[in-house]
């Protein structure tokens, strides 16, 4: 299983101008909204003191989420591209059982996707600290780091659910485009997580990287907030940027988010084990 993990890695990084596209789509938020939204929203916090800096917060939490959907999900193209070249009947041929090969897809998409997840942020937040001033604490970075690493297990394993019942390479191109295109409004990155409806708000919720986004947000935003505003808006800004999640009233917080994101990782592994032992099982009879 480590073999075919280490293989994995090594096939996606050793295409170097496909890890550059695949960190470029990842960062193409990032370039819209330093080339376009920008200034256009700090003009509607004119009113807020410290917007530059919490718009860049909040922004780099969700841009790295969205990192980590779109990136794994790419790595997880190899599981495709094996499929349709009927190379994994091969690999089966070894002493690899069918769970340990899939096994091996989900951590080696989770691995790609921390990667280029930690480059983001250092892109980003290099790029924010240099050009507005925002500075994040050097202790940040562990705790920021830890949940990307619990959201990359969470992430990598959605995906494979999905990449699971696709066996052609240009059907998994096209539905790529879709999700990455769709990812920031999964995790209430191009839209407040405040401004959505109930309904809206509740699929959101279902999506394991927005509490990384939660997580990430609450980590980067909360000295802010708790220093610079009133209890009453903060509270509205908890709510209308999405710092905090709440489920039925109760308001998660940082632990809650990696908890929760640990046990969707629990039950969709699980889930994916389920669907190897009935596919396994069909082929064979």
């Amino acid at each position: 299983m480590f073999a075919l993990l280490l293989r994995n890695i090594k096939i996606y990084f050793s295409n170097l101008s496909g890890v550059i596209m695949s960190c470029l789509g990842a960062l193409i938020s990032f370039f819209i909204y330093i080339g376009f939204l920008q200034k256009n929203l700090k003009s509607s916090w004119s009113h807020t003191s410290n917007a530059t800096e919490m718009l860049d917060l909040w922004m780099i939490a969700g841009i790295v989420a969205i990192a980590g959907m779109t990136t794994s999900l790419q790595a997880l193209g190899q599981l495709v591209k094996d499929q349709e070249t009927r190379t994994i009947d091969d690999i089966k041929l070894t002493d690899v059982s069918a769970s340990q090969q899939v096994l091996a897809y989900i951590l080696s998409g989770a691995v790609i996707g921390l990667i280029m997840q930690i480059i983001v942020f250092l892109v980003m937040s290099s790029y924010f600290t240099a050009t507005d001033h925002v500075s994040i604490p050097t202790s940040t970075y562990l705790s920021a780091f830890s949940y990307i690493l619990v959201a990359s297990m969470a992430a990598a394993s959605l995906n494979v659910i999905i990449v699971f019942f696709i066996h052609s390479a240009t059907t998994f191109s096209r539905l790529s485009a879709v999700i990455s295109a769709a990812a920031g409004f999964a995790v209430a990155t191009y839209m407040p997580y405040g401004t959505l409806s109930s309904h809206a708000q509740t699929l959101v919720k279902l999506i394991p990287s927005s509490y990384e986004t939660a997580a990430l947000r609450s980590l980067l935003l909360n000295p802010i907030i708790k220093n610079d505003f009133s209890p009453n808006v903060r509270k509205y800004l908890v709510a209308y940027l999405g710092i905090h999640f709440k489920i039925n009233g109760y308001q998660l917080n940082q632990i809650d988010n990696a908890l929760i994101m640990l046990g969707m990782t629990i039950v969709l592994i699980t889930l994916i084990m389920v669907l190897t032992f009935w596919a396994d099982r069909k082929r064979n009879n």
